[in-house]
């Protein structure tokens, strides 16, 4: 068995918020999440200038609420992940998304 094929976490459910209609996008995902947070995961990993979310979605062709959770999934999970880095000034790094509006990039931690 490889690292590949090894899930990222030790959950067997995917997050939801605790609504009924949370809880049924999760459970319809539940097989999938490891291999998503890995797909993204690998995306950040290969770019040496991160990845924004929008970037992400773009690359991987995911919808924006599946590249979001994602990357929180990956954010928040203890040890993270992915982290935000800070520039010279200490403010988080942001690059300008599709709509033109500047987002955080992620970083392989």
């Amino acid at each position: 068995m490889t690292n590949e094929d090894l899930p990222l976490f030790n959950y067997i459910a995917a997050p939801h918020n605790g609504t009924d209609t949370s809880r049924e996008a999760a459970d319809s995902i539940v097989q999938q999440v490891n291999g998503m947070c890995r797909e993204v995961l690998n995306a950040i990993r290969q770019s040496e200038n991160g990845l924004t979310c929008d970037e992400v979605e773009e690359l991987l062709n995911m919808k924006h609420q599946t590249a979001s959770a994602r990357i929180n999934d990956l954010a928040n999970s203890t040890p993270a992940f992915i982290v935000k880095k800070q520039d010279e000034q200490g403010s988080f790094i942001k690059r300008a998304n599709r709509s033109r509006r500047k987002a955080f990039v992620w970083f392989a931690a």
